[in-house]
This record gives structure tokens, C-alpha cells and sequence, in this order.
């Protein structure tokens, strides 16, 4: 993992709770207790705190992220910490309760968080020219199966309750047709992140999942291998990107400088690197309400909040 910069370390949450505890930090320098966590927009020297909710494993959440968040820390001129917890939940009330100041979140996180406590697009990743992706419901290759319809009595893997192309996208099928996921598939199970649902059925552990088309795509140029060895069958219509949101209570110039690095990595020749190695061309500025057909399709899945 690149370490330019000031020091960038990574705080590891490994269980799940409503009030944040005292954790540990694993620092790429030394290791040692952490301090007590500081308000957002506190001295200018305090971390920014970014999680990372689990769209991506912890280990490809580490190799993909560690050059973004160096290059993060050097532009914006402040020590980062990444926050990293199992489920998009437990991100999410990292965000509730103030425990953290930015975050990388699924569309449906970023909907709910808005519409509960207000949070923020800061920027949203723009791929092959536009900020958007799908759900993808995959199958291996060799499967046989080339309609959703055939996973009656099949493996399913979803991603994470509150993931809208890993659960919300797919459980919008099965309501199309009356079904229900517990007596539609022989089995299901959640696999708490993107890349682990695609390795899930790459290894036969499950007969099918629905995934991040951007995650999908961006592994598959990881392993060309696979190629031939994975079927998409299903995708959802066109959704928004997954954005970057700011927490309420962060300091509104801290927001805009951070916002401002984003927005302009791809003028500088670093930042297009950095955008290079996450399969990004640049960050945009996405409204609210491009994030309503989330809404809707959340809506008819039944899980609206």
C-alpha cells in the first residue's frame, strides 16, 4: 500500500455497536492505544475520521483504498483514519452518532442517512464517463442458468441488508413476482461484501448473487481469468454512483476543502494516478434528487425507511 504523506493509520472496529467504544489503532508507524476520538471540526491537527462501509472486503478495502486516502491526507493537510466495520449498518451509525467525519457508503445508506440525519453528497466516482452503476445478478459460467427465474431452489448470496444492488435490487424481483426469498432459493446468506459474493460463486459455495456492477467489473480486470467462468443474467436499470457523504456536524470549511480535493484529483497528475488505480476517471457533484430512483426502488422492495 502507497504510504505518502503524513502518517496515514487505520482503525479497525471489529464488532458492531450503537455507542462507539475505545478501539485500538494499528498505525503504519507504530502501534499504540488511540487517543479519545475529537469533535469534528475540532483543532486543525485532529484526524479526519473515513470509513469505508463494507462493499469491499477489509483486505481489498485496504489495497484499494491506501493510495486514495495518502493522497486524501497529503492535499487536505490533515492526519486520515480509516474506519472500517462489517455491515453497512454499523457504518452507518458511525455516521449517526458523529464517530466518524466522512464516508465512502452505498446508495441506499447515503438515502437513508439524508433522509434520517441529513447527510451529504460530497462527490460520487464517474466510470466510462458517467456516475452511475447497476446490480448485477451472476452466476458462474458453466451453471447453466440464464434467468432469475431459474434460482428457484438455488444458493444465494446477498451482500449486506441495507445494500441496494447486493439485497434491495434483487428482493425487487422476487416482489415482482409474489415471491419470497426465504422459500424462493434453496438457501441464503450474506456475505458482507461485494468482492466476497463474487469469490462466492466463483468457488460453487453459492449458485448465484447480485453485486456492484463497478465492484463486478473493476475485479474482473483484476482476475481475466474469471471471465469466461462468471454470467451476468439480470441487471437493474441505471442507478446513481455510490457516493462520498460528509457527516452534519463536520465543519463546513473542513467540508469544502475536502470536497474541492476531490472534485479536482483529475487535473493533477497524482490524483489521475490515484483515480487510475481505483478503475475511476474523475469525482462529480450529484444532487439529492438523483438519488430519488434509490428511493423508489427501495420502496418497491418493501424496505423504504
Amino acid at each position: 500500500m502507497h504510504r505518502a504523506g503524513a502518517l496515514l493509520s487505520l482503525v479497525l472496529l471489529l464488532t458492531g455497536c450503537t455507542v462507539p467504544r475505545p478501539v485500538t489503532r494499528v498505525s503504519l508507524h507504530r502501534t499504540g492505544p488511540a487517543p479519545e476520538v475529537p469533535d469534528a471540526g475540532a483543532a486543525d491537527a485532529a484526524p479526519i475520521r473515513i470509513a469505508a462501509a463494507s462493499i469491499l472486503s477489509p483486505q481489498e478495502t485496504l489495497r484499494s483504498y491506501g493510495a486514495f486516502l495518502a493522497y486524501l491526507e497529503k492535499k487536505v493537510g490533515r492526519p486520515i483514519e480509516l474506519v472500517q466495520r462489517r455491515t453497512y449498518q454499523e457504518t452507518y451509525d458511525l455516521l449517526k452518532y458523529g464517530s466518524i467525519d466522512l464516508a465512502m457508503v452505498c446508495t441506499y445508506v447515503y438515502v437513508l442517512g439524508h433522509d434520517e440525519i441529513g447527510l451529504e453528497v460530497l462527490a460520487a466516482p464517474e466510470v466510462g464517463g458517467k456516475p452511475e452503476y447497476q446490480s448485477f445478478v451472476i452466476t458462474r459460467g458453466d451453471s447453466g442458468i440464464t434467468r432469475f427465474e431459474q434460482l428457484a431452489g438455488k444458493r444465494f448470496a446477498f451482500t449486506d441488508p441495507l445494500s441496494t444492488t447486493g439485497r434491495i435490487y434483487p428482493l425487487t424481483l422476487l416482489k415482482a413476482q409474489g415471491r419470497d426469498p426465504g422459500t424462493f432459493f434453496q438457501s441464503t446468506t450474506y456475505t458482507y461484501s461485494h468482492d466476497n459474493s463474487i469469490a462466492a460463486v466463483v468457488r460453487g459455495v453459492v449458485d448465484a448473487a447480485a453485486v456492484d456492477s463497478l465492484v463486478y467489473e473493476q475485479w474482473l480486470r483484476g482476475h481475466p481469468d474469471a471471465v469466461d467462468r462468471l454470467r451476468v443474467i439480470d441487471r437493474s436499470p441505471v442507478l446513481p454512483s455510490p457516493p462520498i457523504v460528509a457527516s452534519p456536524r463536520l465543519d463546513p470549511e473542513l467540508k469544502n476543502t475536502v470536497r474541492t480535493v476531490l472534485l479536482e484529483m483529475h487535473r493533477d497528475p497524482e490524483g489521475r494516478a490515484v483515480l487510475a488505480s481505483l478503475g475511476v476517471d474523475r469525482f462529480v457533484t450529484l444532487p439529492d434528487a438523483a438519488y430519488d430512483p434509490v428511493r423508489k426502488l427501495a420502496e418497491a422492495a418493501g424496505v423504504a425507511p
